[in-house]
């Protein structure tokens, strides 16, 4: 009903200020309005323990820093004090490495960005732009791609889809295609305590104090975890330990988002071998084919439309035997044929009116076919409880794996961002000045002037990129 989700927020509101009022009263938290900071010391002689490993963490945060802001970060790190022909040849060994690198990760997930609708014939540029700045660079040429593509498409009357918007776990923004689960909420909370706690580790590792760490609730909500630093200290600090310290961060996340694709790859690949131990027939039973429900005329995507290929080849009733000669049994089987090389031709083995046909489609520039696939259920089967609670249990882990390991990517591509307040604004400032060479400027006015720079120039491409949220 219309009416539930303002009540929802009615109602979480409410339960949020008086969770907020009963921490503020029988606690010694900080509260402000319904943020609550929750503080402890009890995680210190964790980040203690562990600042011990001082050439794991200095490898770490250098990887990081390289990972962050590729070339630049090499120069930076390395570069500063060679000769100046060694210099160039080592920034330019490092923007080939890091560019090659890239390469090969396209390749390696099937063309994820060079395929792209966006990205197109931009993909050389998006390659440069992560060998020069790394994920700062990668995401600054992302987020303008999609402000050009969005200006452009309004010129033409055209509403484009965001290129930013807020993710909340359990809510669907209108116009934001993809929406995360509740249960993200748990995601968020692990990405940010292990993002925090990283920069603890480091901070201590660099000898900074830690004053205290926690997590941020709104109302009774996570949403965000912090450490508090000795500020003063840290601006008095050399450069040189600066730079790990905040490069701790959004470095963790990227770890974490390595093992949880590890894991998660894992997990897809043993549930149909454990299925077929624990329950043997059972998949192949639940189905006994795969139908068109319907045929589109055309497809759109983010106010451009597409060709749907499959408009005048398949029908509404059709039931689909096979794809390139591989039987299609149920709905899986028929997502793994057409992900297969998915821009490339296919031919489909039809039954049509108790005849067979064949036709062979070739999608669109988007790798769709633009028609509507519906499993036939198959009614003499019944569904074992156990199998239902098993099949619930494999896609609720899937699933939760899948969103820590978008929101890792995510949260470590924002703080890479060269700007404030993100970790990656106070890193551009101090790995930006050796370029920053104006006469008489000092080294605080050319730290600002950098951190203008990049605020101005991202500011504009974030409000550029949330129009179509709004217009």
């Amino acid at each position: 009903m219309a009416t539930d989700f303002p009540v929802l927020i009615i109602g979480f509101l409410l339960v949020s200020a008086l969770i907020t009022f009963l921490i503020k009263t029988f606690t010694k938290h900080d509260t402000f309005f319904l943020i609550s900071l929750i503080k402890s010391k009890k995680p210190l002689g964790f980040f203690d323990k562990m600042a011990k490993h001082e050439k794991f963490i200095d490898a770490f945060t250098t990887v990081g820093l390289i990972l962050g802001f590729g070339a630049i970060a090499v120069d930076y790190l390395y570069g500063r004090n060679l000769p100046k022909a060694k210099r160039a040849l080592l920034f330019l060994a490092s923007f080939a490495g890091l560019s090659l690198g890239f390469l090969g990760l396209d390749i390696l997930f099937d063309g994820v960005f060079s395929n792209n609708l966006l990205v197109g014939p931009y993909f050389p540029a998006l390659v440069v732009s992560f060998g020069l700045m790394g994920l700062a660079g990668f995401t600054l040429f992302s987020l303008f791609l999609q402000a050009l593509d969005i200006v452009s498409k309004y010129l033409l009357g055209i509403r484009s889809c965001p290129g930013v918007a807020p993710l909340i776990p359990g809510v669907e923004i209108p116009g934001v295609p993809i929406s995360p689960p509740l249960h993200a909420w748990l995601s968020l909370l692990i990405i940010l305590l292990v993002h925090e706690g990283m920069h603890g580790i480091v901070g201590r590792r660099e000898g900074f104090k830690i004053k205290s760490t926690g997590v941020i609730l709104f109302g009774f909500l996570p949403v965000g975890a912090f450490v508090e630093p000795d500020e003063g200290e840290i601006s008095r600090a050399k450069d040189e330990k600066v730079l790990p310290f905040l490069a701790a961060g959004p470095m963790a996340n990227l770890v974490v988002m390595l093992i949880t694709g590890v894991v998660l790859f894992g997990a897809i690949s043993v549930v149909g071998p454990v299925s077929d131990q624990f329950f043997p027939g059972v998949e192949g039973q639940i189905f006994s084919g795969v139908a068109v429900a319907g045929v589109l005329e055309q497809t759109t995507f983010c106010g451009s439309t597409y060709p749907a290929p499959a408009f005048g080849k398949l029908e509404e009733g059709d039931k689909i035997l096979a794809i390139n000669a591989v039987a299609i049994n149920n709905p899986a089987g028929l997502a793994r044929a057409l992900g297969q090389n998915r821009h490339d031709a296919k031919t489909f083995l039809l039954e049509r009116n108790s005849e067979q046909v064949t036709v062979t489609i070739e999608p669109n520039e988007l790798g769709q076919y633009g028609f509507v696939p519906q499993g036939v259920r198959n009614e003499a089967f019944e569904l074992p409880q156990s199998y239902v609670l098993f099949a619930t249990i494999a896609t609720l882990i899937i699933e939760f794996l899948f969103w820590l390991f978008l929101l890792n990517f995510l949260v470590a591509a924002l703080n890479f961002l060269p700007m404030p307040p993100f970790d990656g604004g106070r890193m551009a400032a101090l790995l930006f000045l050796p370029y920053v060479k104006f006469s008489g400027k000092s080294r605080k006015e050319k730290q600002e002037l950098i951190a203008k720079f990049f605020l101005i120039s991202i500011l504009t491409l974030l409000f550029i990129n949330a129009l179509p949220l709004f217009f």
